[in-house]
């Protein structure tokens, strides 16, 4: 499919939300109440199959042969290849990356609003509300997120990470946590345990403040429309190369955004604004190039480090 959640032969997309479908960009999948089980959540996103394994077996002239230090990966339901691993790989079932949920829906708040699976069930994710929002100034407002996804190909360690959403554009970017000596992730050299992938609600919280306060700093510093023209510059240029038709075309597109983006007219003329055209199209334009990897690649690829690049910079990092 043109966004790459993954669709059954019976036509079941494995993604499920809450809220109103015409806020999901390609308004598919199936719409939940809030207050949904997580069995619910499994069976709707289309999780509710497992990722079996099998030793490799290849033909070899006559002989059939089986590599017992490689593993396929497949689906329990369909059969469908994933992958073919070390036999070391420690497999994530999509079942458990909504269950890592569960305790914190119920003891912290948070709720479930988005969960899927890509490419054909070779990732999987889910999403939940923090119950976090601040007006970055009057009527511009960002939503916190955790975000948790993992793979069967090895493409992904087994990752959380904590998200702001501005409300007006739906533009993403990723809030920075404080080193804690353990990192929010697990590779899949190690076997996933839900009870000890602990999340620091504390570092949250703390990482929350930081960015709220670092946004309403960045509505307060003004530019003037040459000073926007020169940060673009420096930002899709950053080696001082030849300017090349690419970087040209990045550099109208984000004038663009910062002039007449969603919301422009709420911070028009700071660097708030800046950050806002470098994440609208990171988060929704430059991946309409490749539309069946705008989620995977604003989220987890090339896309959220150029949104957290801008970030760094316009701090002064």
């Amino acid at each position: 499919m043109a966004h790459n959640l993954t669709q059954r032969k019976n036509g079941f997309i494995e993604f499920a939300f809450t809220g109103q479908r015409s806020s999901i960009w390609h308004q598919c999948g199936n719409n939940l109440s809030e207050n949904a089980p997580i069995e619910q959540w499994i069976k709707e996103a289309g999780m509710d199959w497992e990722v079996f394994s099998s030793p490799v077996m290849y033909q070899a002239g006559l002989e059939q042969k089986i590599d017992e230090t490689r593993q396929v990966l497949f689906r329990s339901d369909s059969h469908d290849v994933l992958s073919v691993m070390s036999k070391d790989y420690k497999i994530v079932q999509p079942g458990e990356v909504l269950e890592f949920f569960r305790a914190l829906v119920v003891a912290h708040g948070m709720k479930l609003s988005a969960a899927g699976t890509l490419f054909g069930g070779k990732k999987y994710w889910a999403i939940a509300e923090l119950g976090k929002a601040a007006e970055i100034i009057p009527g511009d407002l960002v939503n916190g997120y955790l975000l948790l996804t993992t793979s069967a190909d090895g493409t992904m360690a087994t990752t959380a990470k904590v998200t702001s959403t501005r409300v007006v554009c739906n533009n993403t970017l990723q809030i920075a946590l404080r080193s804690s000596g353990k990192l929010l992730k697990c590779n899949h050299s190690k076997v996933f345990d839900p009870n000890e992938f602990k999340i620091d609600l504390g570092l949250i919280d703390e990482g929350w403040d930081k960015f709220i306060t670092n946004m309403k700093q960045l509505a307060d510093q003004p530019v003037t429309q040459l000073e926007a023209k020169e940060f673009f510059g420096r930002f899709v240029n950053p080696t001082n190369k030849d300017f090349s038709m690419q970087m040209e075309r990045q550099m109208t597109a984000l004038l663009h955004f910062y002039n007449f983006g969603a919301g422009h007219e709420l911070g028009s003329g700071t660097k708030w604004n800046l950050l806002n055209a470098v994440t609208e199209l990171n988060t929704h334009q430059t991946a309409r190039i490749d539309a069946s990897h705008r989620f995977n690649n604003s989220e987890f690829g090339k896309n959220n480090s150029e949104k957290n690049r801008a970030l760094e910079m316009l701090l002064g990092n």
